[in-house]
């Protein structure tokens, strides 16, 4: 004996703005930064002559050895310098900006 079996809807259709395939707008994990990009110092305990609470700072790829919690920064002397990330904190600057602080940067130091 074969049962029937009928499918009923009891959902609603998606409008324009349910087009979302379920994934998260949040922040990707494990995404490698882009380098150079910009920090800011909000902690300079220890470390008062090479950096300033407030400045900006132009972070450089890490060399193979560096920790994961530290970040190579360009400091107030122009040196790179590996310190703790938690000295810092990540901020946005438009591209146009950033090319302009790179290339100033980069004819300072010839």
């Amino acid at each position: 004996m074969a049962i029937s079996v009928t499918l009923k809807s009891t959902g609603t259709k998606r409008t324009a703005s349910g087009r979302s395939a379920g994934r998260s707008k949040g922040r990707l994990i494990n995404v490698r930064p882009k380098y150079p990009y910009f920090v800011m110092c909000v902690d300079n305990d220890g470390y008062e002559p090479s950096l300033w609470i407030g400045k900006v700072y132009r972070v450089i790829r890490p060399e193979p050895l560096d920790g994961p919690n530290h970040l190579r920064v360009i400091d107030e002397e122009g040196e790179d310098y590996l310190y703790g990330a938690k000295r810092f904190v990540r901020i946005e600057i438009p591209s146009a900006v950033a090319r302009k602080a790179l290339v100033e940067n980069a004819s300072r130091l010839k």
